[in-house]
């Protein structure tokens, strides 16, 4: 049996409401209208996935069937969706609550939702929506809205632009983005036996729905959840971090450091957006600062899988031309170019006046191989920058094994804590260069 979205929405007998979260409706009309917005975006993804189907040839054609649609009406389905998601969220929610606004249904939203394009039950979006159906008496929008992320992140290559609009438009009009939302649980074990239970019903995608992949998806959607709801972020952990026993003594020292510039460039282990975590230990010691010494002012130079050659080329000048009192550099070798990006890098920086700093190992799983470690640390001496000790206290802290998140690459809150205390310690001089 297949699902197929009317235009015209049956009206709702009963109204939910939460606590848990804010409901941006209080009347059935307006619950439409927000079901509506929802479900085009659900169709939208639909269409880009089917387009999936057909370009890598992996996928069920009967799950993702065009329904008769030409590849040209369902790319338009999918520029209908970023039309969409480009309208501010105040015309959007003024729309939804029967107010005066500029958005004209005709122009995006109709042609998506008239579109006839049917969804089959075992395809991902449906699978998860009867899961939050039957573990939450929310409204469909509700459940819809959370199964579209879901629908999204599976997909993995559109996380960084496309989910994050979904996210930030479903925050702004007060939609649940999370199933913590729901009182569901979110430890890795329970999202994992979820995970099980969705991949048994799901067809076969373009893209992974095993139980791990369902799995990794409702922890990045929790992790995203909370941060964007400010659950916990950078802030949050900021002011919990300086309240620690270890760190409150460093607060005067952070007081009393004089006006200066702090770069960081680095890689995802340094980016307040990753999923893995609610924030970075550079991002945190930056608000850090912000909140007890806004005249140490940081930048952060970031991009994921970023390496010392990509730094040269890409941010080198524009980090040089902003001129800070120091550098800290999390960056990977991969190749022999890497090697002389590091000591171009390190030599430019010392001409310039500017201390330049490295951790002699960040616990990089793609950066295990010890003569390489040991290779990048001297390289970065000769070049003049300064190698940070941390890989000791690492290998040696009691949350060792509670570093590295789902995929294995990344970090999780423990990780990002010490390292930020270490950061945070060498720079107002508690601790030197080595341990």
């Amino acid at each position: 049996m297949q699902t197929r979205w009317k235009v015209i929405a049956v009206l709702f007998s009963t109204m939910f409401s939460s606590p848990a979260f804010s409901v941006s409706v209080t009347s059935p009309d307006q619950e439409i209208r927000l079901e509506q917005l929802v479900e085009a975006n659900i169709l939208a993804v639909h269409a880009y996935q089917i387009g999936l189907v057909k370009k890598t040839e992996k996928g069920s054609p009967q799950c993702y069937a065009s329904g008769g649609l030409s590849d040209q009406q369902l790319e338009q389905i999918v520029a209908h969706q970023a039309s969409l998601l480009g309208t501010p969220p105040d015309v959007l929610l003024a729309w939804i609550q029967g107010k005066q606004s500029s958005l004209e249904p005709s122009a995006h939203l109709l042609p998506i939702l008239g579109s006839q394009l049917s969804i089959p039950e075992n395809a991902p979006i449906s699978v998860i929506t009867r899961y939050l159906a039957a573990h939450s008496k929310a409204p469909r929008s509700h459940l819809r809205a959370i199964a579209n992320l879901y629908q999204t992140i599976l997909e993995v290559e559109r996380d960084g632009d496309l989910l994050q609009q979904e996210f930030d438009l479903y925050v702004a009009l007060g939609l649940p983005v999370y199933i913590g939302q729901f009182k569901l649980p979110g430890s890795d074990e329970s999202l994992l036996v979820a995970g099980r239970k969705l991949a048994s019903q799901t067809c076969s995608s373009p893209f992974d729905t095993d139980a791990a992949a369902w799995q990794i998806a409702g922890r990045k959607i929790w992790n995203w959840g909370e941060k964007k709801l400010h659950i916990r972020d950078a802030q949050v952990l900021a002011r919990e971090w300086l309240a620690e026993p270890e760190v409150r003594p460093l607060i005067s020292r952070m007081r009393a450091l004089p006006p200066q510039r702090i770069a960081v460039i680095g890689h995802s282990f340094t980016m307040d957006l990753h999923w893995s975590s609610p924030s970075s230990f550079g991002a945190v010691v930056t608000v850090m600062f912000a909140r007890e010494n806004a005249r140490v002012q940081f930048r952060q130079f970031q991009a994921g899988g970023l390496t010392a050659s990509r730094v040269l080329k890409n941010f080198y000048p524009d980090a040089l031309a902003w001129k800070p009192d120091e550098v800290l550099l999390v960056v990977m070798a991969r190749q022999e170019e890497d090697y002389e990006a590091l000591k171009t890098m390190g030599e430019g920086f010392t001409r310039a006046g500017i201390r330049s700093f490295v951790f002699d190992n960040v616990r990089d799983p793609e950066t295990t191989d010890p003569e390489k470690i040991a290779r990048f640390n001297k390289v970065a001496r000769q070049a003049g920058i300064t190698v940070i000790e941390v890989e000791t206290l690492l290998s040696k802290s009691p949350d060792r094994d509670q570093f590295l998140c789902l995929d294995r690459i990344h970090m999780k809150e423990p990780y990002h804590r010490l390292m930020a205390r270490e950061w945070l310690k060498f720079l107002v001089g508690a601790r030197g260069a080595e341990l």
